[in-house]
């Protein structure tokens, strides 16, 4: 596979990876009136994105692709409050790269169709995809 193979594999993996990690610290350190409900919207979020991450990994495995302990260490951030609100504004602006990459990614496997190691790729993103718009409906619904 190519550079632009690599780079995209690393980004969707790292940008899954961090909204993961952020979806689960706001889950555990959220606090407020609104609390039990966004600590369930959180639980979801978290579990949803977390199922993806090993269908992914496995299908990039197949198209020679290894990936790296270092996209897996989370986005190092600390949070400045633990309101519901900013959470979850900071889980929503993550889940949106990767919403973002996933576009990107999914423009390649199109591009490179003919490719047939990339069909379970292509067809693994989509089904993120829909996932990760789900969740991302959830958090705007939740935020407005």
């Amino acid at each position: 596979m190519n550079e632009e193979f690599q780079v995209l594999s690393n980004k969707v993996i790292k940008y899954l990876n961090d909204s993961i990690v952020v979806a689960r610290m706001a889950h555990w350190c959220v606090e407020g009136s609104n609390f039990y409900e966004f600590h369930l919207m959180t639980d979801r979020i978290y579990n949803d994105l977390a199922d993806q991450m090993d269908p992914l990994v496995e299908q990039l495995r197949a198209c020679g692709f290894m990936p790296k302990f270092e996209l897996l260490k989370g986005p190092g951030i600390e949070f400045d409050h633990n309101d519901c609100h900013y959470l979850g504004e900071l889980v929503l602006d993550y889940v949106m790269a990767l919403s973002s990459t996933i576009s990107m990614y999914s423009a390649f496997t199109t591009k490179y169709g003919h490719d047939p190691r990339l069909v379970g790729v292509g067809n693994q993103l989509q089904s993120m995809a829909s996932v990760v718009l789900t969740d991302q409906y959830l958090l705007q619904s939740y935020l407005a």
